[in-house]
């Protein structure tokens, strides 16, 4: 078993356009993460866990499965806005991805 927590401090923001002009291109949402008034995107948080187990071991074979949980508590974060080259880019939500390993 294991977690992980990576924290963003948050990148500069130069935007040219105000407030009200970013909602109505990116949506209320993403514009809330922005701190326009210091220039930067607000901080990011994200919480992730990994358990692994293994289900069958014998001396030719292993069965090990492993689920991973990413983003636990599902929080919105922006980590660039409306970047010159990178445009915006928006960390991915809460997602679970399972796998199964089998070796012989």
């Amino acid at each position: 078993m294991s977690a992980a927590i990576s924290y963003g401090s948050g990148l500069p923001v130069e935007s040219n356009g105000g407030r009200e002009e970013a909602i109505d291109r990116y949506g209320e949402r993403i514009v809330d993460r922005v701190d326009f008034a210091s220039g930067r995107v607000r901080p990011s948080l994200a919480l992730d866990a990994s358990f692994s187990a293994t289900l069958f071991k014998s001396s030719a074979r292993t069965l090990r499965l492993q689920v991973d949980l990413l983003n636990l508590t599902n929080r919105l974060n922006v980590i660039n806005f409306a970047g010159l080259f990178s445009g915006t880019a928006l960390a991915p939500r809460r997602s679970v991805a399972v796998r199964l390993h089998s070796a012989f």
